[in-house]
């Protein structure tokens, strides 16, 4: 029959490229020099101190909000259903007094118990409650920089967002996780790397080890305010698992072959050393500005 033969021939085809002791191997590690650009969200109110086709040098003001307060009124009385002489002994906290969003700040009192709440709907502090039972609550905007990470050339430039292009080596690894982050580069010696490997805080730093990342290494170095790591590999699947599974996880960049980094690339993170450096988990790769 047509058809059988027809299967016979698709099922030999198959069987013909199938190999049972093929196996599929990630990538292999490698470097090479590019132009890198990096998005830098700004915060709203900030005021933009560069221009599209500017050079920046590393740590240059790009954008800066000026420090200053906030007031956001509520008709107390209204919402509680007291009179403005009332509404101030419906306070459960003083006026002066620092509130977070989601706080009791005021509730009615009434024969058959509680009465009407107000809950603060923003965080700052009580400032003041006016004569007709208006609640004030004054927000402090604190000053705010940002700042270029990485020498480069301003590509795009709008309120929201600046692009920054810049010349790194990328060195693209076998597997990463986690979102996308800068740190200045942290060299632990040594293929072994244990609790005792980190002293003192870790805070803004990109954490790089030649072998595998134990997964004590990994908490301490996070609770230390680690910003990101490098390894050759990682010893518990476990933890490879908790990085992919959380959205939020700091990123982890795999580049080594067979859970070491090779010579030719951990010079290359050497010499990089006390550096900022961008490690990117969701694309595997690491970017050394020069």
């Amino acid at each position: 029959m047509t058809g059988g033969k027809l299967l016979a021939s698709k099922v030999f085809k198959f069987n013909s490229l199938y190999n049972p002791n093929l196996k599929m191997t990630a990538p292999k590690p490698s470097f090479e020099k590019v132009t890198a650009s990096m998005t830098l969200p700004l915060p709203s109110g900030v005021e933009l101190k560069v221009k599209k086709g500017q050079k920046l040098e590393e740590g240059q003001v790009i954008a800066r909000r000026k420090a200053s307060s906030q007031i956001k009124s509520y008709h107390l009385s209204k919402l509680i259903g007291a009179s403005p002489k009332r509404a101030i002994k419906s306070l459960v906290k003083k006026l002066g007094e620092e509130v977070k969003e989601g706080d009791l700040v005021a509730q009615k009192k009434s024969l058959l118990g509680k009465g009407e709440r107000f809950i603060a709907p923003v965080s700052g502090i009580l400032d003041s409650l006016t004569e007709e039972g208006v609640l004030r609550i004054r927000k402090e905007v604190p000053e705010k920089e940002v700042k270029a990470p990485f020498a480069g050339v301003i590509s795009e430039a709008s309120v929201s967002s600046v692009s920054l292009s810049f010349a790194a080596l990328e060195i693209k690894g076998s597997w990463g996780g986690g979102k996308k982050m800068t740190g200045y580069l942290t060299i632990i010696e040594g293929e072994e790397g244990d609790l005792f490997a980190l002293d003192g805080t870790c805070e803004k730093q990109i954490i790089a080890l030649q072998g595998e990342l134990p997964k004590g290494l990994w908490y301490k170095a996070v609770s230390l305010g680690a910003m990101g790591f490098v390894a050759g590999g990682i010893r518990r699947k476990s933890l490879k698992k908790e990085i992919e599974e959380e959205e939020d996880s700091l990123p982890v960049v795999i580049l080594g072959e067979d859970d070491k980094i090779r010579e030719e690339i951990w010079q290359e993170l050497r010499k990089a050393k006390g550096k900022m450096v961008l490690v990117d988990g969701h694309q595997k790769r690491v970017l050394v500005p020069h």
